[in-house]
């Protein structure tokens, strides 16, 4: 069987074009929004942007990861222009997860989640799969809106229980499963105010069920990790229109390569960065060989 590529970005943060309606002020996008006036806009552009998205283009994936923060303040208007601009973007089959701008505020959640149905996947229930080959995504919603000050994210007992189902069915087909959620499962990559509630809730549904790969944002940082007490490989990425300089937080993305191979895939991570010069660069490259849990698949 082939090898499979996957792409997988995260935080584009596309440009603010609209400020907040009347009816759309509240004190939480009042604060994001002079976050953005004041620092935000500085660093996100959209030329970093643009030359990530023209290098996905170049490596033809034929799965698209993206772990959320489309948007700055969750606006509808936000919405229906990330819209535009994923179907401006041509790309192969995408699952699209949320990030904590894009659940700012709770109202006209499902209007706006309705603009976004082609990636999403689902409604408004979560876990959603999408499924290539001997590939599944799986997207994990940890998006939810929070106290002012406060960017943490919670996956919740029921969605935990269904993710869990959704682990188990993919691993008896014998799927290379790869677990899409915004917030890092993981401790010390996010400070407390911005992490994730109950992470030892979805650590454990990994550890019981499995998992061939996580795949995060939020962080805005290229960073590497494991589920603890497992080998299950945690990668995060920075954000896909962050200005260049520190490898570490310049615009960039994973170009993920699953190889099948007899009695375990054979996963290749490779990190694409932004250089200070405009051009997009190989940064460091990681393989992983997680065993192969169902015999489904022949080669």
């Amino acid at each position: 069987m082939p090898s499979f590529q996957i792409a997988h970005l995260s935080d584009p943060h596309l440009p603010l074009a609209e400020y907040p309606a009347l009816d759309e002020i509240r004190f939480k996008r009042l604060l994001s929004l002079l976050s953005w006036t004041l620092k935000r806009r500085h660093l996100h552009k959209a030329a970093p942007l643009a030359r990530v998205m023209g290098d996905i283009r170049r490596f033809q994936p034929e799965l698209v990861a993206l772990t959320g923060d489309l948007t700055n303040l969750g606006l509808r208007s936000e919405f229906r222009r990330a819209r535009q601009w994923m179907q401006e973007q041509a790309l192969p089959p995408t699952l699209l997860v949320p990030g904590n701008h894009d659940a700012l505020i709770r109202q006209d959640a499902a209007g706006k989640a309705a603009l976004w149905a082609d990636w999403l996947k689902t409604g408004m229930s979560f876990p959603s799969l999408l499924v290539k080959d001997h590939i599944a995504l799986i997207g994990v919603n940890s998006a939810v809106p929070t106290r002012p000050f406060f960017a943490s994210g919670k996956v919740g007992a029921a969605q935990a229980e269904r993710l869990r189902a959704v682990l188990l069915k993919a691993g008896q087909d014998g799927l290379c499963r790869v677990v899409l959620i915004h917030h890092p499962p993981v401790a010390n990559l996010v400070s407390r105010r911005k992490g994730l509630d109950d992470m030892d809730l979805l650590q454990s549904v990994l550890r019981d069920a499995g998992a061939e790969l996580v795949l995060h944002g939020h962080s805005h940082r290229a960073t590497l990790a494991c589920i603890p007490h497992t080998e299950i490989p945690v990668v995060g990425t920075t954000s896909a229109s962050h200005s260049a300089g520190s490898p570490d937080t310049a615009a960039g993305w994973n170009a993920i390569a699953v190889h099948p191979q007899a009695g375990h895939w054979a996963i290749t991570v490779l990190r694409r960065e932004l250089g200070t010069d405009g051009i997009m660069r190989d940064g460091p490259t990681h393989t992983f060989t997680p065993h192969r849990l169902s015999a489904s698949i022949r080669l």
